[in-house]
């Protein structure tokens, strides 16, 4: 058998091509599957006065405020049952009504969902929430 001899003093270097041919071909793979999607955004416009007039009387604003008042579009309420017949007079001139409940942030929870309910018995289907 024949020895071998190593010689430690020799400088030796790590060759690193094929490293980076796998790097490269990594990459490539890379962006050739990345799928590019395209972002979608809002649109935004200018709305004239008509259409902003328009949008107010497609909706109610029924405030709810920490000292049991409670108004419709403006209108005081004596209470949250006396929100219905108003919301009803104001559904029965706009079918398409929608509404806006502002509460105060101090109100009870037990009259948003009051509140609630009464824009629900009208059927108005659309409706948000809102704090003041």
């Amino acid at each position: 058998m024949r020895s071998r001899t190593i010689n430690l003093n020799q400088d030796s270097e790590i060759n690193i091509t094929p490293m980076l041919d796998v790097v490269f071909i990594m990459l490539i793979f890379f962006i050739v599957t990345t799928s590019f999607t395209k972002e979608t955004g809002l649109s935004v416009f200018k709305a004239s006065k008509s259409q902003v007039q328009n949008e107010k009387a497609k909706t109610v604003v029924i405030k709810l405020d920490v000292n049991n008042q409670y108004s419709v579009n403006g209108i005081d309420a004596s209470s949250l049952e006396g929100i219905e017949p108003l919301i009803a007079n104001l559904k029965a001139q706009n079918p398409e009504l929608s509404a806006l409940i502002l509460a105060n942030t101090e109100v009870k929870t037990d009259s948003l969902v009051q509140a609630i309910q009464q824009v629900r018995l009208n059927n108005i289907e659309k409706y948000s929430v809102s704090s003041f």
